[in-house]
């Protein structure tokens, strides 16, 4: 290729082109090409240079469709906070949708009470969790949204004089010792 056609194909006056080669191999300290009347070519400092600065331009449109897609959570990490056995009917579900729809991003899961979910927000080691709902005081720094209502059960023996009630309340209960199922007796695979 020559000048002139570089000039027509890049609709750049000659001039202009020949000068932001010669500024180019100034600051470089290199020739980049030999000039003859009837054609340019490539120094060995020149294809290193062409190579190179391809390699450049190649590895920028990848990072910016890298970042469009990390944008748009295709890739990356995500932190999930839940808790415990509050999340089982619902969590495993989301995780195996999530896997499918976005198999670039890591998934990174917590089970932790909802305090310690605050921590992890406050820390940066959650994106997102699942709890109860936020004390008022840290309400304006989250977006909440109720996604599962749970239902608390009583289990009581036949014979014991609050079995027969419909509706137990718990100050019926006085100070009497609870009993609460332990996560992993609870959990189910992801």
């Amino acid at each position: 290729m020559n000048y002139s056609e570089a000039s027509r194909r890049l609709h750049i006056a000659q001039p202009a082109i020949s000068q932001t080669i010669v500024d180019l191999e100034d600051e470089l300290g290199v020739k980049l090409l030999l000039r003859t009347k009837r054609s340019v070519q490539l120094t060995a400092a020149g294809t290193t240079f062409l190579r190179e600065a391809d390699e450049i331009l190649r590895r920028t449109n990848e990072a910016q469709r890298m970042s469009q897609r990390a944008a748009r959570g295709e890739v990356g990490s995500l932190g999930i906070g839940f808790f415990g056995t509050a999340a089982a009917p619902i969590l495993p579900p989301l995780v195996q949708a999530y896997r499918r729809k976005f198999p670039d991003v890591e998934l990174r899961l917590f089970e932790l009470n909802p305090d310690q979910q605050l921590a992890a927000f406050d820390e940066g080691r959650i994106d997102l969790g699942f709890s109860r709902p936020l004390p008022a005081d840290r309400r304006s720094e989250f977006e909440e949204e109720v996604v599962y209502t749970d239902r608390l059960a009583i289990a009581l023996p036949s014979g014991h004089a609050l079995a027969n009630q419909k509706v137990v309340r718990l100050k019926g209960f006085g100070r009497r010792t609870f009993c609460a199922i332990p996560p992993q007796g609870c959990a189910r695979p992801f």
